[in-house]
Order: C-alpha cells, then sequence, then structure tokens
C-alpha cells in the first residue's frame, strides 16, 4: 500500500520516522517495504537530499528503526536506549559532510563511500540535531485513533499533529461516551 505523505516538509527525521503509520496498536502500515517505495520516498525529498541512492533498502529500515525508537522515547520523556544513539550515531560517522569555497561559491562536499551513505548521514544528522537539541521536549505522537505520525508540539499541551486529527479524537471520544 502507498502512502500519502501529505505531511512532508517537517524535521527531516521526523518525515523519516513517519513512513511508518501506525493504523491501531500493533497494525502498521511500512512505507518503506520495497526498494521502490523508498525511492519514492527518496524522490519526495529530492529537494533535501539532492540525487537519489539506488539499493541498501535494509540499511535505511534499520536507521528508521532507531530513529523511531528514540523519537517514541524522547516523547515519552524516557531515556534515549543506547542501541538505537549507537545506529544512528554510526549512519552519521559514514557521511561526514563540510563546506568548501570553490571559484567563489560555497559547494557541499561529503566524504561519503556512497550517495547512500551520505543520505543516511542526513537523516541521522537530522535526528541528532532533534533528538540532542532542545525541541526534543517537543517531542510527541500523535494520540488521534489511526494516526499516531510523530510530530514537534508548537504549544505544551498539543496532543495531535493536526486540526483533523484533533476532531477525530475528540468525535471518537463523543461516540464512546454515548456508547456507555
Amino acid at each position: 500500500m502507498q502512502l500519502g505523505y501529505s505531511w512532508l516538509g517537517k524535521e527531516l527525521a521526523i518525515d523519516f520516522a513517519n513512513t511508518v503509520i501506525v493504523v491501531r496498536p500493533g497494525q502498521e502500515i511500512d512505507g518503506l517495504e520495497t526498494e521502490e517505495d523508498l525511492e519514492r520516498w527518496l524522490e519526495l525529498e529530492r529537494d533535501r537530499l539532492g540525487e537519489l541512492p539506488r539499493g541498501r533498502l535494509q540499511e535505511f529500515r534499520r536507521l528508521r528503526a532507531a530513529v523511531r525508537t528514540l523519537m517514541t522515547a524522547a516523547a515519552a520523556s524516557d531515556e534515549l536506549p543506547a542501541p538505537a544513539v549507537a545506529t544512528v550515531n554510526r549512519a552519521s560517522r559514514a557521511a561526514p559532510r563540510f563546506a568548501q569555497l570553490r571559484d567563489g561559491a560555497a559547494v557541499d562536499e561529503s566524504r561519503a563511500r556512497t550517495r547512500a551513505d551520505d543520505v543516511l548521514g542526513a537523516i541521522a544528522a537530522s535526528a541528532i540535531e532533534l533528538l540532542g537539541g532542545p525541541d526534543r521536549r517537543l517531542i510527541r505522537v500523535c494520540g488521534a485513533p489511526r494516526c499516531g505520525l510523530y510530530f514537534l508540539a508548537d504549544r505544551e499541551r498539543r496532543q495531535w499533529c493536526s486540526p483533523s486529527c484533533g476532531n477525530r479524537a475528540r468525535v471518537a471520544r463523543h461516540y464512546a461516551r454515548r456508547a456507555r
């Protein structure tokens, strides 16, 4: 099943983590199930990630699992699990980026061995910046039925990723009260 990705444009790490949709507890839709799914997501993120790498789906999925683990821990105000931290750090180290001046223009360079290392490193760097900075306390998991997307709360008590999710949650609560 292809995902719509209507939420793209947030922090890169959040967009990446949200390639898994929690339909209900124990039931998920995986937006990176195949190489074609990965290529589609990378194409949608081309403006931020540049030229598309090919292959290495399992490495992207492994990094995504670590990022999701870290975001879930951050949303619950728990300590970040060491194995997930190690996975993100390893991906970040694989693709150090640096700026160079060439012919009077700034050029972004990378020591990555492959284009996939570069993209994995960019995603990992986004996760590190988000989880290691002040915005970590703003990470939430949407509380609406059939959502579960990660988002950054723009205010302390925000529980939903979008107004439509807030409406869906309020309607579900209303029906639950009437059913009693």
